[in-house]
């Protein structure tokens, strides 16, 4: 039995917003909903043999399947869970706008990490409805939600990095930070872009203020994954095998968009298990054009034995064009570096006994080093 898997489900293409950057571009127009049937069929051929499951709700913007897909689909989960064991790990990416009260409850009871789409004190340059949006967020805070705020980064973010993380701080929000990229609605507005040779020195700067903020009782995720970092060590688990979508159409596709519809892995009715997909011929396609693009772009970058074309993975599938990869990976690449020399630093400074100024995060993940 595999230890673990990661699905992502997107009950529909469909989105009520239209924000400026966003990396599916216009093609948010597939005119229907995943069949229930085919959704339970996807879940239940997987948890024939993954004990567990890290389960996405993915879009598009789901909720527009409505409250009753959802409590029907936690039924058909639970049962699942009594069956055979298998433990899920559910999590609900929204832009927030519809997340009514029931269906917050719905997602609460069955301990749903939600994360909505939100970017601080900077949140009407990309997106539109944010008094509507933050009235929603301070309603899950309200319900003790389990509540992560995802957080673009742009243009107008560059120089007021601080700004943002304490804004995250003062409204004790759990949040991540994801860089804006030249993909979708994105790719051809360079004003919305950050540079990376001013946007990673900013970061950087940042995270050397975070590691001794002790005022800090929020989760950063960026920096807490940031502080796993070693030279040594692959900072994610290769993305082979692991991640897997069912998109609205009825099909299985790999994780990402627009670039998994060119690799279409078959239908959950016509599969026994989900190791059928992994097995493919289109599976194997896609292994062969990323193992390519890593003997092309990572024998000779200095982040090789931490990234290990897990970038180029995650990239190629947001899009094909090779300039667009060599951004990401040169951007992942920079802050990779100025992260690393920073971890030294400190791991240096418990080793020796200077470890005081630090926050309480990184005693517990630097004095196991």
């Amino acid at each position: 039995m595999e230890q673990e898997i990661a699905l992502t489900i997107k009950p529909t293409m469909n989105c009520n917003m239209r924000c400026r950057h966003c990396f599916n571009g216009d093609d948010l127009n597939y005119p229907g909903f995943a069949d229930f049937q085919t959704v339970c069929r996807f879940v239940e051929i997987t948890a024939k043999n993954c004990r567990i499951i890290k389960l996405t709700f993915h879009g598009g913007e789901p909720t527009l399947a409505g409250e009753n897909f959802y409590r029907d689909f936690y039924e058909f989960e639970n049962r699942l869970t009594t069956e055979k064991g298998t433990k899920f790990l559910n999590r609900f990416t929204t832009n927030g706008k519809l997340l009514s009260e029931n269906l917050a409850d719905i997602l609460i009871a069955n301990n749903t990490l939600i994360n909505v789409s939100f970017d601080g004190p900077f949140n009407s340059f990309l997106r539109d409805d944010t008094e509507s949006v933050y009235e929603k967020i301070t309603m899950l805070k309200s319900k003790k939600a389990r509540l992560r705020i995802f957080c673009t980064l742009s243009s107008v973010s560059l120089g007021h990095l601080q700004e943002v993380y304490e804004w995250f701080k003062r409204e004790e929000l759990d949040f991540k930070i994801l860089p804006i990229e030249p993909r979708g609605r994105a790719k051809n507005v360079s004003s919305y872009l950050l540079p990376t040779e001013k946007f990673v020195p900013e970061l950087v700067a940042l995270y050397k203020y975070w590691l001794k903020d002790k005022s800090c009782k929020i989760k950063f995720y960026t920096f807490r994954d940031f502080a796993k970092l070693r030279r040594d060590i692959q900072f994610k688990p290769f993305w082979f095998n692991r991640e897997i979508a069912l998109n609205p159409d009825g099909k299985i596709y790999p994780f990402g968009r627009p670039n998994d519809v060119n690799f279409c892995l078959g239908k959950p009715q016509d599969k026994n298990d989900i190791a059928d997909c992994f097995n493919s011929e289109e599976y194997k396609r896609l292994v062969e054009i990323l193992k390519n693009y890593h003997a092309k772009m990572c024998n000779d970058c200095p982040s090789q034995k931490i990234c290990n074309g897990v970038l180029i993975c995650m990239s190629y599938m947001y899009g094909t064009e090779e300039k667009m990869i060599e951004f990401s990976c040169r951007q992942a690449n920079a802050i990779f570096q100025g992260i690393l020399e920073i971890n030294e630093k400190v791991a240096e400074d418990f080793r020796i006994g200077k470890s005081g100024e630090y926050n309480s995060f990184i005693h517990e993940i630097f004095s196991a080093v």
